[in-house]
């Protein structure tokens, strides 16, 4: 709807970055159509028609740089949780891809496993309730590599909840504010992993252009 809005007000070009792509594909298609250039950040429409231009981020190089330092951090022996995101968009499916992928690159062995695999959506209550059932269901856990530092809050809430804070680390993506703070604070959060910063400034520019 608030695009539809921006189509009426007959904007010169059009930058989004979609919750879904796949969900906000047709209206992206209809700005296109009015002959507005829709600039498309990080999460993929459904069809290449319904952007002019699109900048990623590297949601593969994501994953690799948490697995990474995981299997770092753990000497490859361990038991992980992931916390997804928003299940079957391109963001979540290449940070898992990229997770998984170097998990068995960087720990052939096996002695790293992944034990739980569940998305939260990008939000902080639903990354709480899904951390408690796995909670509840792993009674060895090491380590969590969540998607979102954003989510991340409401699986950390979770853990100090069940009292399990000193028996594993967290690991995010996004560098919010908290996350930093609770990195420097030193315990549970342990790292989090970025987009090149000038990713929205780049979008601007070539809606600019």
């Amino acid at each position: 709807s608030q695009i539809q809005t921006l189509i009426n007000e007959e904007p010169d070009a059009i930058v989004v970055l979609p919750y879904d792509g796949e969900a906000l594909t047709p209206v992206a298609e209809e700005a296109m159509a009015a002959g507005i250039p829709v600039i498309n950040v990080d999460r993929l429409f459904a069809t290449p028609e319904a952007a002019r231009s699109t900048i990623l981020g590297d949601n593969y190089g994501i994953g690799v740089q948490a697995a990474t330092y995981l299997g770092e951090q753990l000497d490859c022996e361990g038991n992980v949780v992931e916390i997804q995101g928003l299940a079957g968009i391109s963001v979540t499916e290449d940070r898992t891809k990229g997770f998984t992928d170097t998990i068995k690159q960087k720990c052939p062995d096996g002695g790293l496993k992944i034990v739980a695999s569940q998305p939260g959506d990008f939000n902080p209550d639903k990354g709480l309730t899904v951390m408690e059932n796995i909670l509840q269901a792993q009674s060895d856990i090491d380590a969590v590599y969540t998607h979102d530092d954003d989510m991340a809050q409401g699986v950390v809430q979770a853990i100090r909840n069940a009292g399990r804070d000193d028996e594993m680390f967290l690991t995010g993506v996004g560098g919010s504010q908290d996350a930093m703070k609770q990195i420097k604070e030193g315990g549970l959060y342990r790292a989090t992993f970025l987009y090149n910063p000038n990713m929205a400034a780049s979008a601007v520019n070539m809606a600019r252009l």
